[in-house]
This record gives structure tokens, sequence and C-alpha cells, in this order.
């Protein structure tokens, strides 16, 4: 069952065994710490499913991030209207790539 807000805020079921995030991207890590240091949320050995980790459909390298090649390339022939929304596009992985490295060097 899904909604808005904090499993806290109703934790009749909890801990749950899965706990599927999908929420602001730019604090997806202090989700799924949350989860992890709560254990009356998520189960031990539960699992933490979270969406939006990907970038147009390929994961973000995790030691060297996109080729600047590749961004040149896409970028070419764009609008200025395009350039901006590739550049938030940019950003948004950015921060997906913390995401993903974060989780990567977790243990």
């Amino acid at each position: 069952r899904g909604g808005e807000g904090s499993a806290n805020d109703n934790p009749r079921f909890a801990p749950f065994d899965v706990v599927f995030v999908d929420a602001d991207k730019t604090r997806l890590l202090d989700y799924v710490e949350a989860c992890v240091a709560n254990d009356k949320l998520l189960k031990k050995g539960g699992l933490i499913l979270v969406d939006n980790v990907l970038w147009k459909g390929l994961v973000l390298g995790a030691s060297a991030g996109w080729s600047q090649v590749l961004i040149d390339e896409e970028e070419e022939g764009m609008t200025d209207r395009e350039l901006r929304k590739n550049k938030r596009a940019r950003k948004l992985a950015s921060t997906m790539h913390s995401f993903n490295d974060a989780i990567t060097k977790d243990e």
C-alpha cells in the first residue's frame, strides 16, 4: 500500500520486509539511511527498492561518470531549451551517481 508521507506515521504493519522508495531524488540517500537505521521500519535482512536510480536506462558509471564525448555529441544541434533541460538531467544524474556510489560503498 502506497502513499505520501512516512511509514512511521502509521507503523501498524511495520516492520516491513520490503520498502520501496519513490521520493525526492536529491534526498534518496537520506531515505535509505532512515530505513536502515530504523529496525522498526525495515526487518533485518529486508529489501530496499529505490526508484529512478538509472538515467536513460543506464547505470551511471561508479568511477568515471558519463563520458564527456557522449555528452558533447548528445548536445550537438540542441535548442537553448533542450540544452537547459539536458543540463538539469545531468545534474540529476550527478545526484543519482552520488546515491549509487554511497550505496556501493556501504558495507
